[in-house]
């Protein structure tokens, strides 16, 4: 971080040289004067003629006099102000040029900004050719809301410091580093001949934001996902190349954790077909189209059905069936996974109405909408306004959540816990939360991830896993769900090691409202279980 005060010797200094330089001005300007004014009165014979002028009219030697002093006064004073106002105009100088430099540098890591970046990029691109080519890297930090979230904003800013100084150490003269966002940094690597350089230059820096970052009293994990896109081949255009690279970047994030990225034509794609999808969900979700369907949950003990799951469907006229891991996900980064979260669980509410009295709802709530803490309140006032029981109301809720914003997730489970809602962890095992964190919730039940349950075939370590996530759950008196179940053998498994539920398309597959009283025709199900 750049220090752009001076120090107070420094300033004494300054100001003892300024009064001693003002006062030798005024002495040579008071002896300059003095001198001007005798060559003057000699060189036109001054000096005889107010002689006799003093003689012929004694009254006026004194107005004489004091005019003679005027006017040396006039003179100091006339070079003083002119001295005044070049100083002035100096340090104004000064100033707006520190204040032009202060606003093209981050003030946090005292990198260029994104102003300055742009600046440069610009350049570079103005000598671009086939054999002179440039390179834009963007930077993301993998994890860092998670150390804002759990140390704070000062821990989290040290974090940004000690990243910027890895990366300006490892880049030295190879091209300049600027924070472009909260946990972006962008690159500007000019004239390189080869894809090479920027390749090993991200190898370098994916290592060093691998080692532990000490903040505080504590160690922080970072990871860094890069996006490149080269120029002139991914274009010349200053704002184009850069959305290339954050294409790109956007890429490598989804991709896991530390991964780097070039920019691929078919990335353009999609990212338009993104767009249109959001465009097209909003429509939906004014429209009430996106619509629950639900898959059985089914006691394993007699195989029968206890309740229903409802899952988000969509079926867009243009675009057919987008799968729900495609729309979810841009419901949640655009904020709209609130509207369709509450609109899912009024529809949702109303169906299960129709359902035996004993059924169970199991609605999933995302960890961006557990980040709100009115959710508890919203989902309170659904259940009042369709007259479903919050007894017959299980939330789902994944292991993320406790991560990001732990306080406002346990006030909202606490809320909905009081009014009488069951609380199930689901996917479990696939997050980061840890057990003291899962512990300190009053959860009643456990989903057992289907990526477990797929592999208890032909994997002795997801059998292993099973068996641990089943012990640890009838330790503390929890139910268990197997989500994915798929086949006989499974089940088996499954019921022999004391898993209480399950689900999957060996039962069936999740179906609209309309098509449950078939199924409970065709399938047993349990009405004395509460």
């Amino acid at each position: 971080m750049r220090n752009l005060t001076r120090p107070r010797s420094r300033v004494f200094r300054t100001d003892w040289f300024n009064w001693r330089s003002s006062a030798i001005i005024d002495s040579v300007a008071l002896i300059g004067g003095t001198a001007l004014t005798s060559v003057l009165a000699n060189a036109y014979e001054l000096g005889p003629q107010l002689f006799q002028l003093g003689r012929e009219h004694a009254e006026i030697d004194d107005i004489i006099f004091v005019g003679f002093v005027l006017i040396i006064g006039l003179m100091i004073y006339i070079l003083r102000r002119y001295r005044d106002l070049v100083c002035e105009v100096k340090e104004r100088t000064i100033a707006e040029r520190e204040a032009r430099e202060l606003a093209r540098h981050d003030s946090l890591t005292g990198l260029p900004n994104r102003r300055l970046f742009d600046e440069k990029l610009h350049a570079c691109l103005s000598a671009v050719s086939d054999t002179r080519q440039v390179a834009v890297l963007m930077l993301g930090l993998d994890g860092f809301k998670r150390v804002k979230d759990r140390h704070g904003h000062l821990a989290a800013d040290k974090a940004l410091g000690e990243f910027a100084n890895r990366v300006t150490g490892i880049l030295r003269e190879d091209g300049m580093l600027a924070r472009i966002g909260e946990d972006e940094f962008g690159i500007i690597m000019s004239d390189i001949r080869s894809l090479d350089v920027p390749a090993n230059l991200t190898s370098r820096i994916v290592a060093s934001a691998a080692e532990a970052f000490a903040i505080e009293k504590v160690s922080a994990e970072l990871g860094v996902g890069i996006g490149i896109a080269i120029a002139p081949s991914d274009g010349v255009n200053c704002d184009g190349l850069v959305r290339r690279a954050v294409r790109a970047l956007c890429r490598a994030r989804g991709d896991g954790r530390s991964c780097v990225r070039f920019f691929e034509p078919e990335m353009d794609t999609h990212v338009e077909r993104r767009i249109h999808i959001e465009r097209e969900l909003r429509s939906a979700i004014a429209a009430d189209i996106v619509e629950p369907h639900y898959q059985p949950l089914v006691s394993l003990k007699g195989e029968r059905i206890i309740g229903f799951e409802a899952l988000a469907r969509w079926n867009n006229r243009t675009l057919g069936c987008i799968p729900p891991d495609v729309f979810i996900p841009i419901a949640e980064e655009t904020g709209l996974i609130h509207a369709l979260g509450d609109q899912l669980f009024r529809r949702a509410c109303f169906d299960a109405n129709a359902w035996p009295g004993t059924f169970t709802l199991a609605f999933n709530v995302s960890p961006i909408q557990l980040r709100d803490p009115t959710l508890g309140v919203r989902i309170l006032a659904i259940l009042g306004q369709t007259g479903f029981s919050p007894r017959r109301l299980e939330i789902e809720i994944t292991e993320s959540a406790f991560v990001e914003n732990l306080e406002v997730a346990k006030t909202v489970i606490d809320e909905l816990r009081q009014a009488g809602v069951r609380i199930a962890l689901d996917d479990f095992g696939t997050g980061y939360a840890t057990l003291s964190q899962l512990l300190s919730f009053r959860l009643d039940k456990i989903k057992i991830d289907r990526s477990f349950v797929s592999h208890l075939d032909d994997s002795a370590d997801s059998r292993v896993i099973v068996r641990a996530i089943l012990g640890l759950a009838q330790g503390f008196g929890l139910t268990t769900t197997a989500e994915g179940v798929e086949d006989a053998a499974q089940l088996a498994f499954l019921m022999a090691n004391g898993c209480t539920e399950g689900q999957g398309y060996l039962f069936n597959k999740a179906i609209p409202a309309a098509d449950i009283p078939a199924l409970l025709n065709r399938m047993p199900y349990d009405s004395s279980v509460a």
